[in-house]
């Protein structure tokens, strides 16, 4: 798998993961998630699918 790819994976990941944060918080708590948040857990997020998508380049 290119690089290219695994960074567009790796992003739809993130955005995925922090638009159900935000549906996830809105149900919760009635009110907007916090951009820090959503961001944070993109990022938290975006290490392990980073990393199991490098093992598809094992030989």
């Amino acid at each position: 798998m290119g690089f290219w790819m695994k960074l567009v994976l790796t992003f739809a990941a993130i955005i995925l993961a922090s638009v159900l944060a935000g549906y996830l918080w809105s149900w919760l708590f009635n009110a907007e998630i916090p951009g820090f948040l959503g961001g944070m857990l993109g990022g938290i997020i975006a290490i392990p699918v980073w990393e199991f998508l490098r093992r598809f380049n094992a030989p």
